[in-house]
């Protein structure tokens, strides 16, 4: 019992954190109706500085995490002005995408000046153990406490006792009318995100000193955490950020004490899916996701993948470049005359990754364009497929041709399975939802060690047998780079056929209006899981093909980031646009590649280019689709 009401004190103290990184993303959704990709990121830069203050330049703790609090601030609001305020008008998805894009810069420019390593953070002060009964605190869970619960009742006090937090409530309950009254909603917005900003960095500062370490990567999971925290309670609700921060906490603590330390974030996942599938609006949520105790301002759902969809001013008839089906063929008939010209392995394995990025990629742009549900977690997909290959040719000695298709099949199963929790869900919550699914995929690959040897991954996967021809093996990289070509052109020859089709007519039906395509007697949910097992296929053969080029599986490569990439790669393409999504995934495989010398650069450039893109051509380099 004495471990039981321990570990929830420890739960509280870490919820607590939860909360503050749940409110910051309450205050922009309640706004600027928009999740906050970049909130990770501050929440990283923020502990940074603050180490940076302590560790290096010999600052006490508080001037320290004062400075760094007000630099992540000030950021924030940069941020809103120079990459949100200029994608207003832009289609709904580009202000979303372009957070994603500036939490990828923020990211690699952290390791580029502190390195990716992480650094020891010692507290500056003495860290002892309090008793209350049986159970125990640390002091510094007493300052995670303190100080968190302080800045909640400094952030409910501003929203309801000042002027300018009843006019930052005031444009989240309906912007245009608060603009008709005086209030400058420009202003207000830029101050939301200078605020969430503000609690970003502090929640930052007080995990440094929880974990009494910092490193480059702990922006994305925290930040993660706080997304499942500010859905937990209510997406849009203050006091609901706070509950599900701390219930989240509880949870995570209590998992790692009674089922080990790998399910921790395991649970936490799980429990968002629940919530998601039972009770998307959280738990102080209402279904209208009202926006800070407003009536409308959040109300809407998430930003639509659909250009047509978007404002007026982004309704022009946009163009799109797609190659005919048969094109697809052709274009793999030339990719398989390159061992004819050149017998470098490292050129062959360059081009044998870019064309299975280019496979995953319109696997990708398939849900996220054509079917309109942003997908955040598309790599555990992959990952299905890599280690159904893995197991069955390495322990079961089947052939390509079965394995492969197997892969297809098996991970068509699950993408099908996972979308059912999504089947009553739109907008945020859907996305959201991908989110959880792609982590809960991450965590099982590293915790189910029995099938797929967790962290250690599943080397000496042999070379792929073709027993059509003899049982002939594919021992080199040229005749593997030939199956890579072969089935990457054969599975986009027929998603080209597919999407040509009366059901991709109806997919891209459903995306532009759901309601309207289910009242026309459209079965909705039928083509829903068909759209996500065709994804999944496609993600699977591409998982299997990995697993036959790289000969090991293991579970960083089926990371959030690898998600986040991918769909960097289907909005550069042109979303819903196979052929823009494949050219794009060869390219931006190929493009660390040609500038080696400038890997550390590959994510800043990889972010420049999705802002960049938003900005001036949001439709995509070969145009939507």
């Amino acid at each position: 019992m004495e471990l039981f009401f321990s570990q929830v004190l420890n739960g509280l103290a870490i919820g607590q954190v939860y909360a503050l990184i749940a409110l910051g993303f309450s205050l922009v959704f309640g706004v600027a109706n928009l999740i906050n990709f970049a909130q990770g990121a501050l929440f990283m830069l923020g502990a940074f500085l603050a180490f940076t203050g302590v560790s290096i330049l010999g600052m006490p703790l508080w001037l320290a995490a004062i400075l760094s609090v007000l630099a992540a601030t000030g950021l924030g609001m940069l941020l809103e002005r120079v990459a949100l305020r200029p994608l207003e008008n832009a289609p709904y998805i580009a202000p979303l995408l372009s957070t994603l894009a500036i939490s990828m810069v923020i990211d690699q420019a952290a390791e580029i000046i502190w390195s990716p390593e992480g650094q020891a953070f010692t507290p500056p002060y003495e860290e002892k153990a309090y008793f209350v009964g049986g159970a125990y605190i640390g002091s510094t869970d007493i300052l995670i406490f303190v100080f968190g619960l302080a800045a909640t009742a400094a952030l409910t006090w501003f929203l309801r006792g000042t002027w300018t937090g009843r006019s930052l409530r005031a444009t989240a309950q309906d912007r245009d009318a608060a603009s008709q009254l005086g209030v400058r909603t420009g202003q207000v917005k830029r101050l939301a995100f200078g605020l969430a900003g503000a609690l970003g960095a502090l929640s930052g500062i007080l995990v440094a000193l929880y974990f009494k370490s910092v490193f480059p990567q702990m922006g994305l999971p925290f930040g993660l955490k706080g997304f499942a925290a500010a859905l937990l309670g209510g997406l849009s609700s203050i006091p609901g950020a706070v509950v599900g921060g701390l219930l989240l906490g509880v949870a995570e603590t209590l998992a790692s004490a009674y089922l080990g330390e790998g399910y921790r974030d395991l649970v936490a996942y799980a429990l968002l899916l629940l919530f998601l599938l039972l009770r998307p609006q959280g738990l102080l949520g209402d279904r209208r996701l009202e926006a800070l105790g407003g009536v409308s301002g959040a109300a809407g759902p998430m930003p639509t993948t659909s250009l047509l969809a978007s404002s007026s001013s982004q309704r022009a008839s946009w163009r799109a470049f797609r190659l005919p089906p048969w094109g697809y063929l052709a274009a793999g008939a030339a990719f398989a005359l390159l061992p004819l010209l050149t017998q470098s392995g490292y050129v062959l394995q360059a081009l044998a990754y870019a064309l299975i990025f280019a496979l995953l990629a319109a696997s990708v742009t398939l849900v996220s364009g054509s079917l309109g549900i942003l997908s955040l977690g598309h790599a555990a997909f992959y990952g299905v497929g890599a280690y159904a290959v893995g197991i069955l040719a390495k322990q079961h000695h089947w052939p390509a041709e079965a394995a492969l298709a197997a892969a297809a099949l098996l991970t068509a199963a699950v993408a099908a399975m996972a979308a059912l929790p999504l089947r009553k869900l739109g907008g945020h919550t859907a996305a959201l939802g991908t989110l959880a699914i792609g982590q809960v995929g991450f965590l099982v690959f590293m915790t189910w060690i029995d099938v797929t040897r967790g962290p250690m991954g599943m080397p000496g996967i042999p070379a792929p047998r073709l027993a059509l021809a003899g049982d002939f093996r594919l021992a080199g990289i040229a005749q593997k780079y030939w199956l890579v070509v072969a089935v990457s052109a054969v599975g986009l020859f027929l998603a080209e056929r597919l999407l040509r089709s009366d059901i991709g007519r109806a997919w891209r039906g459903i995306r532009e209006d759901r309601l309207a395509a289910h009242t026309s007697g459209l079965p909705v949910l039928r083509y829903l899981l068909l759209g996500f097992a065709v994804s999944g296929a496609l993600a699977g053969l591409a998982g299997g093909l990995f697993a036959y080029v790289q000969t090991v599986v293991s579970p960083d490569s089926f990371s959030v980031q690898t998600s986040l990439l991918l769909l960097a790669m289907a909005v550069l393409g042109g979303l819903g646009n196979l052929t823009g999504a494949a050219a794009a995934g060869i390219a931006l495989t190929l493009l660390p590649e040609l500038l080696r010398p400038f890997a550390d650069w590959r994510m800043i450039a990889y972010g420049a280019l999705l802002l960049l893109m938003l900005r001036w051509r949001p439709q995509g380099l070969l145009g939507a689709h």
